[in-house]
């Protein structure tokens, strides 16, 4: 009998004990903006991502101011390095653009389609083809260059002055550190970055 006494008095114990609530337990302040992306957002450590991601901002505020979207940023640059390096051949504005060569030979198509430039066989190798830039196509850089200079200026209006300038030097170091890794190398004027005597985004 004792026995079953003990027996029911500790399982009251343990209810009771269930019952009652919890202890308060105090946890350390922690920012918000720090604790967010390590406690919840994992993928925001990643460098990667953020670089995905802030291109696709950037595309979508392209092509909100320039050209109504009939344009992207990359058929865009071509067109204003043709425009200041008329005759280029396509091997060297894939270089100019880091693009290989079926992805410059894709957006040369279209362009040309759109009659925004022409392509003639290199009087001196008749394997090649030089681009260049149509009359319509040097109207179309002028009347959006504005609009695109707008743009770049609204994805960095986030930083201070000091702080865009800072960016951009960090973003240069990375892509010249890094340059190699891609499937094919940016060599803008057909030099290796690190042989142009200065950073990417520098003046």
């Amino acid at each position: 009998m004792t026995k079953s006494v003990r027996v029911v008095q500790a399982k009251l114990g343990r209810k009771a004990a269930a019952s009652s609530p919890p202890a308060l337990v105090v946890v350390p302040a922690v920012s918000k903006v720090a604790a967010t992306p390590a406690a919840n957002h994992t993928i925001w450590d990643r460098p990667g991502y953020l670089v995905r991601r802030l291109h696709q901002i950037h595309v979508a505020m392209f092509s909100a101011r320039v050209a109504d979207g009939q344009v992207t940023p990359v058929q865009f640059g071509l067109l204003s390095i043709l425009i200041n390096r008329p005759g280029i051949d396509q091997a060297t504005l894939g270089a100019e653009l880091g693009l290989d060569p079926a992805n410059v030979a894709e957006i040369l198509r279209r362009l040309e389609d759109r009659n925004l430039l022409t392509r003639v066989v290199d009087p001196q190798n008749r394997r090649r083809k030089l681009c260049l830039a149509t009359p319509d196509g040097k109207k179309f850089v002028q009347r959006y260059q504005k609009d695109m200079q707008l743009s770049q200026q609204q994805l960095l209006s986030p930083l201070n002055p000091a702080d865009r300038q800072v960016f951009m030097e960090l973003l240069g170091r990375l892509v010249e550190g890094n340059n190699e890794s891609g499937r094919t190398s940016l060599r803008p004027g057909g030099e290796a970055l690190k042989a142009r005597g200065r950073r990417v985004g520098e003046p």
